[in-house]
């Protein structure tokens, strides 16, 4: 490619960005109820219209809020990838208003499993019981599923001090604080027998060797019958999306996985009725503990 095509697509690209953070604009100013300089704002709602006809008609606030913890996210991710490209791979996000947006986006997983149950009775009554959110981070998805779920008793684990400072702090403004446990805990190094009934492994976020430690020690930890669903990105179909989600999952510390994979590492593990869901965002397997199996803890 010579420069003045590489100059032409770096400009296409650039614009949109600029239609990415018009849109958040629109949003913020919508949930704040705010009014930017008159001249400004009918510049970027007309920005927003011709790019999105008619998309921000009829969002309801928790609509809006869920597209905006999106974007921040996406833009924090961005802006960090942006200045900082060459630091060791990791999780090093710190900026509160990115990691609680990354919690809200997680909600969603919770209300895709709610979704799921209402035609899986076993999966239903795993969501009746004991509930291990590993990877909690500021605690969104072990609130959601506090909220969605009125009898689950919920414990959210991680090992990422400030997402536990956030966590903590949301549990105790939350109406459901009593059924919530958060402490600061390894999966790897997780020695509880049989205590719970679901357990949530968000793969993308842990390294591969992590994730085979986990499932081993989920199995002893979970119930007869009991259900761990392992959480993927979903991977988009072309070819710029499949390398930028790779890229997201490797800079932040995880490793990538065929659907597979998990699959048989769940089957490895004793659990069976092992299964696939896919929604647009993430990708669930799900598998059932089918054993009380004592040997899978030495």
């Amino acid at each position: 490619m010579d420069f003045p095509t590489f100059e032409a697509e770096l400009r296409r690209i650039g614009g949109t960005v600029q239609v990415f953070a018009a849109i958040g604009a629109a949003l913020r100013l919508h949930q704040s109820q705010q009014q930017a300089d008159p001249a400004i704002q009918s510049r970027l709602l007309a920005a927003v219209e011709a790019v999105l006809p008619g998309a921000l008609n009829g969002l309801n606030p928790q609509q809006v809020s869920e597209a905006l913890a999106y974007m921040t996210f996406q833009i924090g991710e961005a802006t960090e990838l942006f200045h900082n490209a060459g630091r060791p791979r990791g999780w090093v996000c710190q900026d509160p208003a990115v990691l609680q947006a990354l919690g809200q986006a997680s909600r969603q997983n919770i209300r895709t499993l709610m979704a799921l149950a209402a035609t899986r009775p076993s999966l239903a009554a795993s969501l009746a019981g004991r509930f291990l959110d590993v990877g909690t981070g500021v605690g969104a998805m072990a609130l959601e599923a506090a909220e969605q779920c009125p009898s689950l008793q919920v414990v959210g684990i991680d090992i990422w001090q400030p997402s536990l400072a956030l966590a903590r702090s949301n549990v105790a403004a939350s109406p459901h604080a009593a059924r919530i446990a958060i402490r600061p805990q390894d999966v790897t190094e997780l020695d509880e027998l049989a205590a719970y009934t679901l357990a949530w492994l968000p793969v993308p976020f842990l390294p591969r060797a992590v994730v085979e430690a986990a499932v081993h020690r989920l199995a002893v930890a979970l119930v007869l019958n009991g259900h761990l669903v392992a959480g993927l990105f979903a991977v988009p179909t072309d070819k710029a999306g499949v390398a930028l989600t790779a890229l997201r999952v490797v800079r932040n510390g995880g490793d990538m996985w065929d659907i597979g994979e998990i699959e048989q590492l769940l089957s490895a593990r004793g659990f069976v009725d092992v299964e696939t869901c896919l929604t647009p965002q993430t990708i669930f397997v799900i598998g059932s503990r089918s054993s009380l199996d004592r040997s899978l803890s030495r």
